[in-house]
């Protein structure tokens, strides 16, 4: 297939890529094989975590698919509490999300119906608050659908951007405001998302302004390095210690 890519995209005049689904081989058999316009971006990640303090695991659960080629998905959850009970609830949101987003249904509809399965799907009180960022690597934009999600940062060359949106947690009402955050990426930025764990036990007033001078303050490129720096300067300021689960999630932004 390398050898392959070179002389598709030759005949079409622009970079090309295999999709995930073709053979990894060419063979004497007659197969199908699909390319795809080359996208401009590809996305790394790197995900730091902290259970709290006497649990055994975190309520907060991460994923990260790359739907088609060139268009990613990332989604943090953080469910109700902590411990077991919490982690079964934002994991199953992520499972609901992964689902439907599979099955391309636009993002929007995906969570109504998630949100209408945790409103209607028992008697229980169930809440799970869940961020999710789409990424378009054909074009750069990027959307961020928050779901009682806290807070989330964009690392440009030139500064650091914060991306607030309020609404409820999944399955806290039965009506769900859907509409997204829109920006653009550029080669270089590293986003940033985050759960409340990290910011509610900074001890200064405005731990959104320091949160801020964290992330502008890592001078790695690395989206591994860069999570695991800001979980590491924000527990310098909680005494090392973890009162709630923590999570960390970077993503940086590639040129390909």
């Amino acid at each position: 297939m390398k050898e392959i890519l070179p002389v598709v995209s030759g005949c079409a005049g622009v970079p090309m890529a295999s999709v995930k689904s073709n053979y990894r081989f060419v063979g004497r058999e007659k197969n199908s094989y699909v390319f795809v316009t080359k996208p401009l971006y590809s996305c790394t990640y790197g995900v730091a975590s902290l259970t709290k303090e006497g649990e055994e695991i975190s309520g907060d659960n991460f994923s990260a698919r790359e739907l088609t080629c060139g268009h990613y998905l990332f989604a943090l959850s953080d469910g109700m509490g902590s411990g077991w009970q919490a982690n079964r609830e934002s994991e199953t949101v992520l499972e609901l999300l992964e689902q439907f987003a599979e099955a391309q249904f636009t993002m929007e509809v995906a969570l109504r119906l998630m949100n209408a399965a945790m409103v209607f799907g028992g008697s229980q009180e169930r809440y799970s608050t869940l961020d999710v960022c789409a990424v378009d690597g054909y074009t750069g934009i990027c959307e961020f659908y928050k779901v009682g999600g806290h807070v989330s940062y964009i690392r440009h060359r030139s500064g650091v951007e914060v991306v607030a949106e309020e609404n409820l947690p999944i399955g806290a009402a039965a009506q769900l405001d859907t509409m997204p955050w829109r920006g653009h990426l550029e080669d270089g930025d590293i986003l940033v998302m985050i759960t409340d764990g990290v910011l509610e036990y900074l001890h200064v007033k405005d731990r959104q302004g320091k949160l801020m001078d964290i992330i502008a303050g890592v001078k790695s490129d690395n989206a591994g390095v860069m999570a695991q720096e800001i979980l590491d300067r924000v527990l310098l300021d909680t005494g090392g210690y973890a009162m709630d689960d923590m999570t960390v999630v970077a993503i940086g932004i590639w040129e390909k």
